[in-house]
């Protein structure tokens, strides 16, 4: 069993324990039968017990599951620069919470896909192979942290070619299968590289986009150097550093992968490419010899609203907790 919790339970057991502590408190102060007494705090007990349950939002694992398989190998390139945590998306989130969160919705809307995830920042790194296990691939970007700021060393987006080549050739060797890349990044070039052309790649894509994160007004980044949680400062000016967008460069990639080029804002401005994408790819069912994840909080919600209603019940009637 897996467990996704909506907050942390370091908020939600302290919350639950004083709200079961101000009901036995309730409870024993009324002058009640001692079987009523019990059944209230029982009652109340497992309606806590069930939020806490509810709340970490467990899966149970699923074996040779029958799922929906797409021909569509789907190859994530992300840059993992300290600049991706430039805080200008959707108002002042993080660009990486908007790559994650765009990322998630495309694993969501192509699931039956093969995904591959590559990170890049001073070097590339291929993070999961291409494989049918989407959780495995949501996975891997979350183990994608900020830089320490001492480890930067600039940016380049030519870091990820060979991995990038190595992933789609691999792809182009199956039959019958179509290939689409997603490159992820806000286009800034720091460390004085000239970029390459990656139109020799275009021979082994089938479709994909460029995302470019951030805005050309730019935003500030939060050092993180294992003690600071300033914010990252330009040695020229000695004031807050400031990280823009490079439409230039993201749209010269796009145009040698002959893709499109789309400045992300949200997650759902990637829905009619993914629709385009789903409509050109063909479907089969078959049973897979892989490990799934079903959520059950939906279940454990039913037994919950229950014992809402239980109660509610009793209140009605008895006028009393």
């Amino acid at each position: 069993m897996m467990t996704n919790p909506i907050l942390s339970n370091y908020i939600v057991i302290p919350v639950l324990a004083v709200l079961l502590v101000g009901v036995l408190v309730m409870v024993l102060r009324r002058h009640d039968k001692v079987w009523c007494k019990v059944l209230s705090v029982v009652r109340v007990t497992l309606i806590l017990g069930l939020a806490f349950v509810i709340n970490l939002r467990p899966s149970v694992k699923r074996y040779n599951a029958e799922i929906e398989l797409k021909n569509i190998d789907v190859l994530f390139v992300v840059d993992t620069t300290i600049s991706m945590w430039a805080e200008d998306y959707d108002g002042n989130k993080k660009r990486m919470d908007g790559v994650q969160e765009t990322c998630d919705y495309i694993l969501e809307e192509l699931a039956g896909s093969n995904f591959s995830l590559i990170r890049f920042d001073n070097r590339s790194q291929i993070l999961a192979p291409f494989t049918q296990d989407a959780r495995s691939v949501s996975d891997a970007f979350s183990t994608i942290k900020q830089p320490d700021t001492y480890y930067a060393r600039g940016s380049s987006l030519n870091t990820p070619y060979e991995e990038m080549k190595e992933m789609l050739i691999s792809s182009s060797k199956k039959e019958e299968r179509k290939t689409v890349v997603f490159f992820i990044s806000d286009g800034e070039i720091t460390d004085d590289s000239q970029l390459q052309s990656y139109a020799e790649l275009e021979q082994y894509i089938d479709g994909g986009a460029v995302l470019g994160f951030g805005t050309k007004q730019g935003g500030k980044m939060e050092a993180n150097n294992g003690y600071s949680r300033k914010y990252i400062q330009d040695p020229g000016t000695s004031e807050d550093a400031i990280s823009a967008l490079n439409e230039e460069n993201l749209q010269k990639i796009a145009k040698d992968l002959q893709v499109e080029y789309m400045n992300i804002r949200s997650p759902e401005e990637v829905g009619a490419l993914l629709d385009s994408i789903k409509s050109g790819s063909s479907i089969r069912m078959e049973e897979a010899e892989m490990i799934t994840y079903e959520d059950i909080t939906w279940i454990l919600g039913i037994f919950g609203a229950a014992l809402l209603i239980w109660e509610l019940i009793s209140i009605v009637w008895q006028r009393k907790l």
